[in-house]
C-alpha cells in the first residue's frame, strides 16, 4: 500500500509544472450530506477551514487548491469541502474538531472522526505529501495518539509525534507530552542543547514547572546556549503571560481570571530579574481595566513611565495597549484628559513614527467622542507624518 501510495503521490509531483486551470472541486452541502457521500463513495473529506479575513487562508485558496497536480489529487481521492468557521454549520465544527487557528486543514474519515490535521498555508508539494499521509494511515495525528496512548514512549516517536501536535496546532497536548518527556530525563539531560530546544519549542507557560526549574538555573543553560538566547526565551515566555492579561475582554474571554493573576503576581515577586517591574507594571495596570477603573488605569500607567519602566518601542506599545481601553469609557473627561496627554507626546517628536503613533491614538479617542471629521483628518496627517524624517 505504502509503494503504491508513493508512486501515485510521486506521479502527481511530476506533473506540478504542467498548465495550471485546474481545481479542487469543493462541495456546498449540509455536513451530515457531506458524511453521506463520503459513505457512499468510500473517501476521506478533505476540509478547508477558513475566514474571511485570513490572509494564508485566501493565499492557500488562490495559489494551490487552483495548481493542477494539488486539484487533480485532491479532486481523485476525497470529498473536499470548504468551510467558513465564523458562518453557518462553522462554529460547530470548529468545536468539534479544536480548530483555533487558520488555516486548519482536516482530514475526517467517512464517519466523521478526525484523522490527520495541518495548520497553516501548505505549498503545493507538503499539500499533496499531507494527503497521502491521511490515506496512508500509518503517520496521521489519529495514528500517533494512539500509539501514545497505548504506552510507546521511544524517545524518537515522541519526538515525532510532538512535532505532528504542533503542526496540527494542538498547544496544551503538545507541551502536556513534552513536559511528560522531558520528566523522564535526569538531570544531566536536562540540561543539554536537546532538551533545551524541545522547551524552546512547546513550553511556554512561565509558571510551568519545568520553565520554573529553567529560570532558577539559568545559569547552567548559560553553558550550553548563549546567555542572551535564554534570556530572551524567558523573556518571551514571561511578556506571553503578561499578554494574556493585559489584552482580557470579558466579551471574548469570560471572566477575569484572578487566581491566576494572583498566582503570576506573587511569582513574579519573588524574582530578581531586571524585567520583573515591566510585567508587574502590565499587570497592575492590566487589573484596573479588569475593574472598569479607567482613573486607576491612567494612574497605574503614569506611575509605570515615571519609574522608566517602558522605554522606546516598549513605552509606546505599553501606551497603546491601554489607552485604546478608553473608547469603552463612558467618562468624557478621562478621554479629554488622555487627548491631552498624547498631545504633549506628540510634542516630544518633530516628526517620524512615534509622532504619528500617538496622533493615530489621539485620533481614535476623538472618534470615540464622535468628532469624526477632526480624527479623519487627524489620522490622514498622521500618515504624513510617519513618512518624514
Amino acid at each position: 500500500m505504502k509503494v503504491l501510495l508513493f508512486l501515485v503521490i510521486a506521479g502527481f509531483l511530476i506533473g506540478e509544472a504542467s498548465a495550471q486551470n485546474r481545481s479542487i472541486e469543493f462541495r456546498k452541502d449540509e455536513w451530515k450530506k457531506i458524511l453521506e457521500v463520503a459513505r457512499s463513495e468510500n473517501k476521506m473529506i478533505f476540509v478547508d477551514c477558513y475566514t474571511s479575513w485570513c490572509g494564508p487562508c485566501k493565499m492557500l485558496s488562490n495559489t494551490v487548491f487552483t495548481n493542477d497536480s494539488v486539484a487533480d489529487f485532491y479532486n481523485q481521492h476525497f470529498i473536499n469541502v470548504k468551510v467558513d468557521m465564523e458562518k453557518g454549520e462553522g462554529p460547530e465544527l470548529a468545536k468539534r474538531y479544536e480548530v483555533k487557528a487558520f488555516p486548519t486543514l482536516l482530514y475526517v474519515d467517512k464517519a466523521g472522526d478526525l484523522v490527520h490535521c495541518v495548520v497553516g498555508f501548505q505549498p503545493v508539494r507538503k499539500l499533496i505529501q499531507e494527503g497521502g499521509v491521511a490515506m496512508d494511515g500509518g503517520m496521521t495525528l489519529l495514528a500517533l495518539q494512539k500509539r501514545y496512548d497505548a504506552g510507546e514512549r521511544d524517545p524518537e516517536f515522541v519526538r515525532t509525534y510532538i512535532s505532528k501536535l504542533s503542526e496540527a496546532y494542538r498547544p496544551k497536548l503538545q507541551e502536556s507530552v513534552a513536559t511528560e518527556y522531558i520528566n523522564t530525563l535526569t538531570d544531566e539531560q536536562f540540561y543539554t542543547r536537546d532538551c533545551w530546544k524541545i522547551m524552546v519549542y512547546n513550553l511556554q507557560n512561565p509558571l510551568s514547572p519545568l520553565l520554573k526549574k529553567l529560570v532558577k538555573n539559568r545559569a547552567r543553560f548559560y553553558q550550553i546556549v548563549a546567555k542572551d538566547t535564554v534570556d530572551m526565551f524567558i523573556d518571551y515566555t514571561f511578556r506571553s503571560k503578561v499578554g494574556g492579561f493585559t489584552w482580557w475582554e470579558a466579551e471574548k474571554h469570560g471572566p477575569f481570571n484572578q487566581k491566576g493573576y494572583d498566582e503570576y503576581v506573587a511569582y513574579l515577586l519573588s524574582l530578581n530579574l531586571p524585567e520583573v517591574p515591566r510585567y508587574l507594571a502590565s499587570l497592575y495596570t492590566a487589573r484596573k481595566v479588569a475593574d472598569g477603573d479607567y482613573r486607576g488605569m491612567l494612574d497605574e500607567m503614569h506611575k509605570a513611565l515615571s519609574y522608566g519602566f517602558f522605554y522606546g518601542d516598549n513605552k509606546l506599545s505599553y501606551i497603546q495597549n491601554y489607552i485604546i481601553r478608553l473608547e469603552k469609557c463612558s467618562d468624557v473627561s478621562l478621554k479629554q484628559e488622555a487627548i491631552g496627554w498624547m498631545e504633549a507626546l506628540m510634542d516630544e517628536y518633530p516628526v517620524g513614527y512615534y509622532k504619528s503613533e500617538y496622533m493615530r491614538l489621539k485620533a481614535r479617542l476623538l472618534k470615540s467622542l464622535g468628532k469624526e471629521k477632526e480624527a479623519t483628518d487627524l489620522e490622514a496627517e498622521a500618515r504624513v507624518v510617519r513618512m518624514q524624517h
